[in-house]
């Protein structure tokens, strides 16, 4: 059956935002078919099945380019113990991660996946190492998923940490081993909801052996890869003592920078490493809250002209993409000294449409006639998204979490008037925090 959103602010996105009025939103199956007068619905798609949008907005759902969600149990705590941004590196020390069993991320996953929901996610790409672990759980969810499994082979020491890079030839056959058994039973799954993708932990924690082996599994699979590029100024110090260059250069010398990268953070750079980046027109995932917490921040304005797309990420702790779009904005417009840019359309493009195209579904992303029915609805009728002058301004500049009542992704409802259908919330909330109770203590 079809089914018609009618009487809702239709929010189109091409290189900028439109607003239809007195349209209808056709879906059948996992694509939007039409975008029609609602005077010409009966006649064009009788019977289908009306959902009644009044006062309410239809945006495109978020692409999260970035994020770990079992570092949910880290809520609250890794957000204040960042590491130094001048020598000496890596800092006062961070609290170690303590560990729980795989039972207990499989509850942390979901908690970031919940949440996810609840701000409007409809497609996330999920870094970590051991996926296989949780992969059937987070897939339940509903979400649109790219799941990229993390290799690196350094012995010792952890990323921004000083010392001598020295390789384990073993865990680099031990991350094929698991990226291959992930593809092989995950990639394309459900209609290709769920996808595989492929993660070098970050260039001081992969040797050249490594950074080789992952880039030729990805051209043999043909899937995206991922990286956490120039996220700390302790990790440029020591590819710089290690290598003799900085990270992207390194990443450019041993033949890892292709178009189906996306590149974490790029906080570190300089203007060499950012034409670099964009010769090779990689994504850059602008983590912007993250970044606001660490006290860096990428010259994302540089990074666009040359040549980059740029997408966004929550990475830790936080998975509102709300708060990760507006966060952006603002910490751009401060590092430019510019009142006006990036303006919200700009910024919206890059937390739905390019988001989309750098995880690898072209036609994604955009409310237009073709693409996947993945979408949320906005309850406009809010004292802080009033009065209407601009939706798009005001959903950027203002949307919280609770304005989204409802979401969809490959045309079916995942949340559906603040109930999230597939996860029981308050158990896994419940749960959540006996976890973190336990493994905190």
């Amino acid at each position: 059956m079809k089914t018609a959103i009618q009487n809702g602010k239709i929010v189109t996105y091409k290189d900028k935002s439109e607003v239809l009025e007195n349209h209808s939103l056709v879906i059948e199956n996992d694509l939007i078919i039409d975008i029609i007068s609602d005077s010409e619905l009966n006649k064009q798609h009788p019977g289908s099945e009306i959902i009644n949008a009044k006062g309410k907005a239809i945006f495109s759902g978020f692409a999260n380019c970035h994020t770990h969600f079992r570092l949910t149990l880290a809520r609250g705590i890794f957000e204040n113990e960042s590491p130094s941004n001048t020598p000496p590196f890596p800092g006062i020390p961070r609290k170690d991660l303590p560990g729980i069993s795989k039972e207990e991320h499989q509850i942390m996953v979901l908690l970031g996946a919940l949440e996810s929901i609840k701000a409007g996610t409809t497609f996330a790409m999920e870094v970590a190492e051991g996926i296989m672990d949780y992969a059937d759980e987070i897939q339940k969810s509903g979400l649109r998923l790219v799941i990229a499994e993390q290799m690196s082979d350094r012995m010792y020491g952890s990323y921004g940490e000083p010392g001598k890079i020295e390789s384990d030839p073993r865990r680099v056959e031990a991350g094929i081993e698991r990226v291959t058994n992930l593809y092989s039973k995950w990639n394309g799954y459900d209609n290709s909801r769920v996808t595989v993708g492929i993660a070098a932990h970050a260039p001081d924690m992969n040797s050249p052996h490594s950074l080789n082996e992952i880039r030729t599994i990805q051209e043999k699979l043909d899937i995206v890869s991922t990286i956490h590029l120039n996220q700390l100024w302790g990790e440029v110090q020591n590819i710089i003592d290690n290598y003799g260059t900085t990270p992207t250069k390194y990443l450019e010398q041993n033949n890892f920078l292709n178009e189906k990268l996306i590149a974490a953070h790029c906080r570190c750079m300089n203007k060499e490493e950012e034409k670099i980046l964009g010769k090779f027109k990689a994504t850059v995932s602008f983590n912007s809250a993250i970044a606001a917490r660490r006290g860096l921040s990428p010259n994302i304005k540089d990074l666009d002209e040359f040549g980059c797309k740029i997408g966004m990420g929550s990475d830790n702790m936080d998975e509102n993409m709300i708060e990760v779009m507006r966060m952006g904005m603002f910490m751009e417009r401060v590092r430019t000294n510019h009142g006006r840019e990036p303006h919200p359309n700009e910024v919206y493009g890059w937390a739905t449409k390019n988001g989309y195209k750098s995880l690898g579904v072209e036609n994604g992303g955009t409310i237009t006639k073709g693409s996947k029915a993945d979408l949320i609805l906005v309850n406009l009728l809010q004292p802080h998204l009033t009065p209407q002058n601009d939706i798009v301004s005001n959903w950027v500049h203002m949307g919280q979490i609770h304005d989204v009542e409802s979401v969809m992704v490959d045309g079916k409802w995942i949340m559906k008037d603040h109930n999230v259908l597939h996860l029981d919330e308050e158990y896994i909330i419940n749960e959540a925090n006996k976890i973190a109770k336990k493994a905190w203590s």
